[in-house]
């Protein structure tokens, strides 16, 4: 790929910078892509991939439409328990859980309303009364809304996100405990990665409504719903090694067996205290922190990670149809995946 930036006469020093910027992205991407997929495994995994191009379309679809109501829901079924199950001591952290999911909720239905974006134009005193009109703004006008401190925004809101719900799965209260929180989370996540990379899309101008914007963002979605199995696998061991040690004096081989993760967190222990012996209870004590670095962790960098590259496919798509430029052939290939069936 030709990192040269193309004599546009038109084009401002800005826009040859970030084209300059997305032609080295996309090529990187392409190389980094190469190297993951040896030959002997891309038919397998573009089986893979269609599976969960289609899992994701329904999903991605669902959330658009439905995201704000099922939210609440969720909120809702959590005070419900808490107050049915969880007992008053466990109400205050429920609370806080429904707090966040309002929260979440409030962004979501921000994020996707396409009024939010023209009137932040309108109030810089740009006249503009469609998405359309937005493309014929100077790019570094529409990046406003797209740029890096963006980005590490919603990065603070998965950490944040991520280590409440991953303490949340460690609450030893049957429906309240990992599997609810960890449903929850998922629902909240592709949630969030949905409606930010809506909300791109809108600050570039593009109607996420349209056949070819939806294809991106199901295609987001679904990196988001990959991203978060072995979030969740990881999530899910705490919580039952955490569980199964209650009480526990003594270790012996088959809860070493069982749960591998608390196993390894005893030899780290033994391995910082020079050998000594290291008590169930304190190894059992590290489950929440691993439940929760794993979902602050996992949460942040995919959120981030989702408000850049939704960034880098706005601005790339609206210089090349500005400009006449020829599209990377990466990301070609994603769009034309839509119209023939295949996976890039």
């Amino acid at each position: 790929m030709n990192e040269a930036v193309p004599e546009v006469e038109d084009m401002s020093d800005y826009e040859q910078k970030r084209w300059a910027e997305l032609q080295a992205h996309w090529e990187k991407k392409a190389k980094s892509r190469k190297q993951l997929l040896p030959p002997h495994a891309r038919k397998a995994l573009e089986a893979g991939t269609q599976r969960t191009k289609d899992t994701a379309s329904r999903t991605g679809k669902a959330v658009a439409e439905r995201t704000p109501e099922r939210v609440k829901d969720a909120a809702g079924k959590a005070a419900d328990v808490a107050g049915k199950a969880a007992g008053a001591a466990l109400v205050p952290t429920l609370h806080n859980v429904v707090q966040l999911l309002e929260l979440l909720n409030d962004w979501v239905v921000e994020l996707t309303n396409p009024e939010s974006v023209l009137r932040y134009h309108r109030e810089k005193g740009r006249e503009v009364e469609s998405l359309a009109d937005l493309q014929r703004l100077e790019l570094e006008h529409l990046e406003e809304l797209t740029n890096h401190r963006k980005a590490l925004k919603w990065r603070t809101v998965g950490l944040g996100e991520g280590a409440i719900v991953g303490g949340l799965a460690m609450i030893p209260v049957p429906v309240v405990g990992s599997v609810a929180a960890i449903g929850l989370d998922i629902v909240v996540m592709r949630a969030l990665t949905s409606a930010i990379a809506t909300r791109i899309c809108y600050a570039y101008g593009y109607d996420a409504a349209d056949p070819e914007m939806r294809h991106i963002i199901d295609r987001m979605t679904a990196r988001a719903y990959q991203n978060q199995i072995a979030k969740a696998g990881s999530m899910k061991k705490a919580a039952d090694a955490f569980d199964a040690a209650k009480g526990r004096v003594n270790w012996n081989q088959k809860l070493r067996d069982n749960h591998r993760l608390m196993a390894a967190v005893e030899k780290l222990l033994k391995s910082a205290g020079n050998g000594k012996h290291v008590p169930v209870q304190n190894a059992r004590m590290g489950m929440p922190v691993i439940s929760i670095l794993a979902g602050a962790a996992t949460n942040q960098h995919l959120l981030g990670d989702t408000a850049l590259q939704a960034r880098h496919f706005g601005a790339t798509m609206l210089l090349a149809e500005k400009y006449g430029l020829e599209l990377p052939a990466n990301l070609r290939r994603d769009l034309d995946a839509e119209d023939d069936g295949a996976t890039a």
